[in-house]
């Protein structure tokens, strides 16, 4: 036999308190989720790329005053 469901019906009712806490909740929700996004973007820039660029520099830097400081015996 076969196992025929019906289409559940779409809600003709207006909304309840409790959808519009739902909702509220959802773009609550929405908004969180973009603040952190941003944090992490913020954060990845702030810290996490100078890091990186240092991983570079530094070394230059180091050869530098190496070369600097071995003339001066």
């Amino acid at each position: 036999m076969e196992n025929q469901t019906s289409p559940t019906p779409t809600p003709t009712t207006p909304p309840t308190a409790q959808d519009m806490i739902l909702l509220e909740i959802l773009d609550n929700t929405k908004k969180t989720k973009r603040y952190m996004m941003w944090q992490f973007y913020i954060t990845v820039v702030l810290i996490v790329l100078p890091i990186l660029a240092m991983a570079f520099v530094l070394p230059s830097i180091i050869n530098g005053l190496s070369a600097y400081t071995t003339g001066l015996q």
